[in-house]
């Protein structure tokens, strides 16, 4: 059905992904953080307010859960929370200066294990190797965006 190739590739995908989380996890557990609140940051922006709704389609949380992890943010001044003022149910969020330098210290963080694992590679074409995983990228989210 599919290449041995092929689910090797899903195999090492999944198992890079793993290591990096369990790196991340640790690395959060110093900063008082989860990883599902890590989650909810990392798709929050400083300058681009995003509603509870769009979030919760991103993340593909309940909305119940993300409510609650989204109150621990804003309790935590990560987070910034409002409505709408002509359409009351509409509730937008955006990270605070606070969060988004968290935000910036663990994505520097993970970029760090991700620069030491790959700095003995002497043939890796990092510039064709991103190239190629952002084509898949793309291809997976349109993808998604269909079903």
């Amino acid at each position: 059905m599919y290449s041995e190739d092929i689910i090797e590739l899903e195999m090492l995908f999944r198992e890079i992904n793993h290591k990096i989380n369990l790196c991340t996890r640790c690395y959060l557990n110093e900063k008082g953080i989860t990883m599902s609140r890590f989650w909810v940051m990392n798709k929050l922006s400083f300058d681009k307010p995003i509603t509870m709704k769009d979030l919760q389609k991103k993340l593909l949380l309940a909305p119940a859960t993300l409510t609650g992890l989204i109150d621990n943010l804003v309790d935590d001044k990560l987070v910034k929370r409002w409505r709408d003022n002509v359409d009351r149910r509409l509730v937008y969020l955006t990270l605070t200066k606070e969060g988004q330098e968290l935000l910036n210290d663990i994505l520097q963080y993970r970029a760090s294990i991700f620069m030491d694992s790959l700095k003995d590679i002497e043939a890796l074409n990092i510039e064709g190797l991103n190239h190629d995983l952002a084509l898949i990228l793309d291809r997976l989210n349109k993808k998604f965006d269909r079903e």
